[in-house]
Parts: C-alpha cells; structure tokens; sequence
C-alpha cells in the first residue's frame, strides 16, 4: 500500500463522507477526508490517497503458519490484560470485511456489558 497526502486550502470539503471507495475504474483504491472522522472546521481540507502494491509492508495479516503462531502468542499475552478489549482486524490478527468488524464489535460490547453486570 502506498499513500497519497494531498492539502487542498481553497477547498472546504473534498467529498461528501470521510471515506469513498474506488474499487475498480481508478489506480488508488479509496479516498479519505480526514475533518470528516475528526470533526474539524478549519479552512482547507485533507485527503489521502490509497494505492495497492504487491511489495512493501503488508497492511494486513497473511495468513500462514508463522503469522498464525504469532497470533496465538497475542492472544496469550492478551489473556492477561485486565480492563481492556481487543476487537477487530489488528486484535484477532484477520482480514474482516467492515460488516464482520461490526458484528465482532458487537459481539465484544456485549461481552464488556455481561462482564460489568456481573461485576454488580
């Protein structure tokens, strides 16, 4: 993945929402407006960006023995924390579409709100 930053100061807003998916027709892959997610209001507006490539970092876990192992190692150590919730992509070390991050995260209030109200 490579980005794009580009400031643009005559411009109050970009697009219409914070992130604006192109996924076929252009060589970047999306579009984000960052005083969209941050609730600016400044003069100008922010955008990146987002082009795929097959060298580089990768943005997201590959899934393959060793990187599975490292996750296990996660999850133990995780195990151990108190207080604190790991939800989504990054946490349980997957590729989720965005409907699965949702329902993950879902998922992981309901378990934060049954354990409070056990706590009680």
């Amino acid at each position: 993945m490579s980005f794009e930053h580009r400031h643009i100061e005559n411009l109050d807003k970009f697009q219409e929402v914070g992130t604006v998916n192109y996924p076929n027709e252009h060589e970047f892959t999306r579009i984000t407006e960052f005083k969209h997610l941050t609730g600016q209001a400044c003069a100008g507006t922010s955008i990146v960006r987002e082009f795929p490539r097959s060298e580089g970092e990768p943005y997201y876990p590959i899934p393959r023995p060793e990187n599975e192992a490292l996750f296990r190692r996660y999850q133990e150590l995780a195990k151990h924390e108190s207080h604190v919730s790991f939800v989504g992509r990054l946490a349980q070390y997957r590729y989720y579409n965005m409907d699965q991050v949702v329902g993950a995260s879902l998922k992981a209030a309901d378990d934060v709100l049954a354990s409070l109200a056990k706590a009680r």
